[in-house]
């Protein structure tokens, strides 16, 4: 369930970007841990803060797990506290994401796609790298753990974090409705469609190009703090390309692209099919000629294949765009019959 709702989220967030205004997001690994760093690295420092801890001689890194259990049992005793440090840490990542998203697209924005696929590509690189070699960020190549936020509520605690989870992403799916069945939403499909023609028409295309890359990373960043915070722990050489970007992107293709209920389906149906292969795979080994260690990464560029040619519109195909109140397609059909 958990991991359903979260690359919901992701797969909704690369929607926005890809599916809609025709930005393809080669870096979205970056933001999930970026949103990931913001929880190990802030949010235990930001209750020291609020508690008034003094951890003179202690070191945030080196003595995380004492300073987590201290922190545990401040917030055992105050839910206020703890919603309070929640969402001062959802702000700060989308804050951060927001940062982060403007600082990559902004010098190459107004290049070809190509450039902006390689900058982000390498941007998903560099966060992973300094998460690994930066011990003082979130610990380098060991860990860092999240005070659990939700531990007054135990025995309750993980179900209420499955329950936010859960209503974020809902709340994030209908965010992203309103917003590309408004106007705005129909300008992100022309933008992807033919830019030139609204160039013309007096849209700033860089403009919105960059609000985009800003709404859509915001939201991955959201998804790596829930990650994280569920968790527990944030590990800097877990966030991978293969598992943060190209498993996104093959959910948004297989659910379709332009289409939010495709996203929800594409994510559902990989997460599923992810957990199965990995509950039945030794399983089934005697019938691959190779170990099946490999078989996810196989699954992932063999769907890809498949779908790009036999079915690239997806199990949702998209849609005509709708406007609140207003029925286009009836509109079409007058028009149709009127020629």
């Amino acid at each position: 369930m958990v991991f359903v709702a979260i690359y919901v989220i992701l797969t909704i967030s690369l929607n926005l970007q890809y599916g809609y205004a025709g930005i393809p997001n080669f870096g979205l690994v970056a933001f999930v841990a970026l949103g990931g760093y913001v929880s190990g690295a802030l949010t235990g420092r930001i209750a020291m803060i609020y508690y008034g801890i003094n951890a003179r001689g202690l070191d945030y890194i080196e003595d995380n797990t004492k300073i987590i259990l201290m922190l545990n049992n401040y917030l055992s005793k105050d839910p206020l506290g703890g919603l309070l440090i929640f969402f001062t840490t959802i702000i700060l990542s989308i804050l951060a994401g927001a940062l982060l998203a403007y600082i990559v697209s902004y010098p190459v924005i107004r290049l070809r796609a190509d450039y902006l696929i390689i900058t982000l590509i390498g941007i998903g690189e560099l966060m992973r790298l300094i998460g690994v070699n930066y011990t003082p960020l979130v610990g380098g190549t060991l860990w860092v753990g999240v005070p659990n936020l939700f531990i007054w509520a135990k025995p309750y605690d993980t179900l209420l974090i499955v329950g936010i989870i859960v209503l974020f992403t809902i709340l994030i799916y209908i965010f992203t409705e309103l917003l590309t069945s408004s106007p705005y939403g129909r300008t992100l499909k022309a933008l992807r469609e033919d830019d030139v023609t609204l160039r013309f028409m007096g849209k700033k295309i860089d403009s919105i190009k960059i609000q985009v890359l800003i709404i859509g990373s915001s939201l991955a960043s959201i998804a790596g703090v829930l990650l994280a915070i569920y968790l527990g722990v944030v590990i800097a050489s877990s966030y991978i390309r293969s598992d943060w970007t190209y498993w996104p992107w093959l959910m948004m293709l297989i659910g379709g692209r332009g289409n939010n209920k495709g996203a929800v389906v594409g994510a559902s149906t990989i997460v599923v099919a992810r957990q199965l292969v990995a509950i039945y795979k030794h399983d089934i080994e005697h019938f691959f000629p190779f170990s099946v260690v490999w078989l996810e990464q196989l699954l992932l560029g063999i769907l890809l294949i498949l779908f790009v040619i036999f079915r690239p519109q997806g199990i949702l195909p998209e849609k005509p765009s709708k406007i609140r109140g207003v029925d286009l397609e009836k509109i079409y059909r007058e028009i149709k019959e009127r020629a």
